[in-house]
């Protein structure tokens, strides 16, 4: 089995790192040729909180490249599944300039591999089935914590869960195959807890509504996860966003937990120390996810024929604290 993943960030380096060192053939591939260098000649090292050496993919046991040169080298040996693993703000541009490129090759479509996405947010499965029509596409949802420390170099900061499945809502025509079902195998020889799921809508609107509640405000406070239960304030607000959101997804009948308020303290007691996504984007000056998270609430909101106020808002605020626009 070869597996291509697209991009070298924090989850590309922790999931490649760890099929690479299981002895899986593992194409890595970097959006800068001075990466891609980087881990051919160093490999690809997986690290515990403490620092110390989880896994070590060595050099020559897996394959690097950049994105634009995926295309061609896929055709001369194809693979049997990429795994999109950039944010979601680049991931259609990412997919047009990989996968996409494939797509426009008539001779590819005997051929096609499975598509796994790894985005945060709402409503990008649609879109990549627009540039990649007919092809068989599956969403993830991931618990593990990963953040890259050096090019070659990514701290497992937390063991989570990966489920795996198709969107009923967003998707017709991928089927969960014993194809699917070897590549979560293969994932979990190497170490992940990889499960198939029937129901993976109901991950993702959970995912969806914990991260519109956490992620962006703190980004808006420049405080890690832990501090949001600092105050009552921050905690009123907090419920503010989520019950806004519970109320959206009654309107659109999308089920929710009952526990939601529960799940949300929990991932902020369990990643107290982290600091979120959209944080170190607006560090970074860099365009955050929050279009595909408050924003996605917001849409949905509309198509709801209501508002969500507080997520819209949210979502201006966060834009308005980049310093560069998308």
């Amino acid at each position: 089995m070869i597996i291509d993943l697209v991009g070298g960030g924090s989850l590309g380096l922790l999931y490649g790192g760890k099929l690479a060192a299981a002895g899986v053939n593992v194409r890595l591939w970097c959006r800068s040729a001075q990466q891609s260098e980087e881990l051919r000649s160093k490999g690809i090292s997986v690290v515990n909180t403490y620092g110390e050496t989880e896994c070590l993919a060595e050099p020559g046991t897996f394959a690097a490249g950049i994105i634009d040169d995926f295309a061609a080298h896929w055709m001369q040996e194809p693979g049997e599944w990429i795994f999109l693993m950039t944010k979601q703000k680049d991931t259609e541009e990412v997919c047009a300039r990989s996968a996409g490129q494939l797509a426009k090759d008539k001779s590819a479509a005997d051929q096609l591999p499975g598509v796994v996405c790894f985005q945060n947010g709402y409503g990008h499965m649609e879109r990549l089935a627009g540039i990649l029509p007919g092809w068989p596409l599956y969403a993830a949802i991931t618990t593990e914590g990963a953040k890259r420390t050096a090019p070659y170099e990514v701290r497992h900061a937390g063991t989570g869960t990966t489920w795996i499945g198709v969107p009923v809502q967003q998707l017709v025509g991928t089927e969960i195959t014993p194809y699917a079902e070897n590549m979560v195998k293969t994932l979990q020889k190497a170490g992940f807890s990889a499960i198939l799921s029937n129901d993976i809508d109901s991950r993702i609107y959970r995912k969806l509504i914990i991260n519109a509640v956490i992620n962006p405000l703190t980004a808006l406070w420049n405080i890690p996860n832990g501090e949001l239960l600092a105050s009552d304030k921050r905690i009123q607000i907090m419920k503010m966003l989520l019950n806004e959101a519970l109320a959206v997804y009654e309107a659109c009948g999308i089920p929710y937990e009952e526990d939601m308020w529960e799940q949300i303290m929990e991932v902020c007691t369990s990643t107290a120390g982290n600091t979120s996504s959209m944080l170190k984007d607006v560090q970074a000056g860099a365009p955050t996810e929050v279009d595909w998270i408050n924003g996605s609430i917001a849409a949905l909101a509309e198509k709801a024929g209501m508002h969500a106020v507080a997520h819209e808002m949210l979502t201006g605020l966060i834009k308005g604290l980049t310093i560069r626009e998308v």
